[in-house]
């Protein structure tokens, strides 16, 4: 699909932005989402509720993707943050801490971007570049700093990555199994053990 103008947060020039104003978008974006899902999550809708005409998000946000996605990472990043240390039992509390946010209304939403972002180029971009690059950015500097330091077995710091959060994301999209804390403390456990160092483990 060939667009002259690809979706994106990056506002267009002019007047700065309003905090408030741009805070009660944010805010109507969210609680849209969270509320009466991503559907009814419409620029119109959120128009509305902030009591912002859309010509002020359009002014800010090139579309309903970037404002919904902005909306949506100004929660993920604080609802699910890495670890901050590298060994099994911080490993284990960040990730239960996802797994109990994946069971709620940020899964939820998680699920309903990821799904969209199949159909939607603009949901698609929005979502790689604002959550998944950036967090795997990050992620990815992590690991590999466990790696150096002798606390993580050398390995392709993506294929890390991915062996400690592929997991949830699996049970949280194809929903052939629930995702309990059970099943967080048992995966995480064999994954450790492959990658933890032999005097870490």
């Amino acid at each position: 699909m060939n667009r002259k103008k690809r979706e994106g947060t990056r506002p267009s020039p002019g007047r700065p932005r309003s905090r408030a104003a741009e805070t009660a978008i944010l805010d109507a974006a969210y609680h849209l989402l969270a509320e009466r899902g991503l559907k009814k999550a419409t620029v119109e809708a959120i128009a509305a509720e902030a009591k912002v005409s859309k010509a002020t998000i359009y002014k800010w946000w090139t579309g309903r993707a970037a404002v919904l996605m902005s909306a949506f990472l100004r929660e993920a990043r604080h609802a699910l943050p890495y670890p901050t240390a590298l060994n099994a039992a911080e490993i284990e509390r960040c990730l239960m801490a996802m797994a109990h946010q994946f069971r709620g209304p940020i899964g939820q939403m998680m699920a309903a971007i990821i799904a969209e972002g199949q159909v939607s180029e603009d949901f698609s971009h929005e979502f790689c570049q604002g959550y998944i690059n950036a967090r795997r950015a990050d992620g990815v500097q992590l690991v590999q700093q466990g790696i150096d330091l002798g606390i993580l077995r050398p390995g392709n710091p993506h294929t890390i990555l991915d062996l400690l959060y592929a997991p949830l994301y699996y049970r949280l999209l194809v929903k052939h199994q629930p995702i309990t804390d059970a099943f967080v403390t048992e995966y995480v456990g064999l994954v450790l053990k492959g990658v933890l160092a032999d005097d870490e483990t």
